[in-house]
């Protein structure tokens, strides 16, 4: 079994490398870049079928060592609590795939990690890349999760200040990625089992496992994560309502939860055939936009054919994002 998911993860690899599957990070920092030696992913598993795969690799500043570099890990869960640590140590010019859900991996180091949750990862000044593969073999379905990484003052690598606190953070480093206002360009619906659409929402909120030590190495861009997200629908230039979400850390929620009935079955005869388009922003009391920072993507799972049981397309990027929020005319 174990050689079957190594396989799959390399053609996932290739599948990558090509462009038939792109990458889900888009926006401030080009997620392509080698610059990084400190990174925080999310993980999680879309279903039972699915397993989540830890990719990390040298680059070309080859700055691992012949022998073998660490890089540590720190396991937060879905309400951002530390749940234990891990160390690899990837060797130049190596690449390392890791299953999270098997217990043997890593040396048994994984053992008894959550299902669904944040990795924090550090190479103590090396630089090096890694990323999430979501695979699932029976629908032949893939989709890769980039890091989130934390950039240095004039663009050095970041470190780590044990010293640093919530209330006295450490300001040289900026966690990339994390913005005030994500959008969804446009939904096509979560009509249910053959067409379904989540939005997986990311933040570090305040006083948590989590939050305590990303502030060791930086903050986001307006010094704060967001606990509360605003999110307004639209379809067809029209305002379909607003929602409220209390953003506790990681948040995969569909898209029939908010209960925008344009928007469920794509075509909507309502919406003149256009899609649907939703804005977001961080926001303390639900109403008024707040200069905190959280981070958004779409996943959208199609079956392509009631013959073809075992074959779905899955869609998955990262909300487009900005530090601005311009209020409806």
């Amino acid at each position: 079994m174990r050689m079957q998911w190594k396989s799959m993860v390399m053609i996932a690899a290739l599948a990558l490398g090509v462009g038939i599957a792109g990458p889900a990070w888009s926006g401030l920092a080009d997620p392509m870049m080698e610059d990084y030696s400190v990174h925080v992913i999310p993980f999680y598993k879309i279903d039972a079928g699915w397993a989540s795969i830890l990719v990390v690799t040298d680059t070309s500043y080859r700055d691992l060592s012949h022998k073998g570099s660490d890089i540590h890990l720190n396991f937060y869960d879905a309400a951002c609590n530390f749940k234990q640590d891990a160390s690899l140590e990837p060797t130049k010019n190596d690449a390392q795939i890791f299953i999270l859900s098997d217990i043997n991996d890593a040396n048994g180091q994984f053992n008894g990690i959550p299902g669904e949750g944040v990795i924090l990862l550090d190479g103590d000044g090396n630089r090096f890349l890694t990323y999430i593969l979501l695979i699932n073999p029976t629908s032949n379905s893939l989709v890769r999760i980039d890091s989130i990484p934390c950039k240095g003052s004039d663009s050095s690598v970041c470190y780590r200040d044990a010293a640093a606190t919530p209330a006295k953070p450490n300001t040289s480093g900026t966690w990339l990625r994390y913005d005030s206002v994500n959008t969804v360009a446009a939904t096509l619906g979560d009509s249910g089992p053959n067409f379904r659409t989540n939005l997986y929402f990311f933040s570090a909120p305040d006083k948590s496992d989590l939050n305590a030590e990303l502030l060791k190495y930086g903050t986001p861009r307006h010094g704060k994560w967001a606990g509360n997200i605003h999110l307004d629908g639209y379809c067809n230039e029209t305002y379909l309502g607003s929602r409220r979400l209390v953003q506790k850390c990681t948040q995969r929620v569909s898209l029939t939860s908010f209960n925008f009935t344009n928007l469920n079955t794509f075509p909507d005869a309502d919406c003149d055939g256009r899609p649907g388009h939703l804005v977001t922003f961080a926001s303390d009391n639900g109403t008024d936009p707040s200069d905190k920072d959280y981070s958004g993507f779409q996943e959208t799972i199609v079956m392509l054919a009631p013959s073809l049981p075992d074959a779905s397309l899955i869609a998955t990027g990262y909300m487009h994002h900005s530090d601005n929020y311009y209020p409806q005319d």
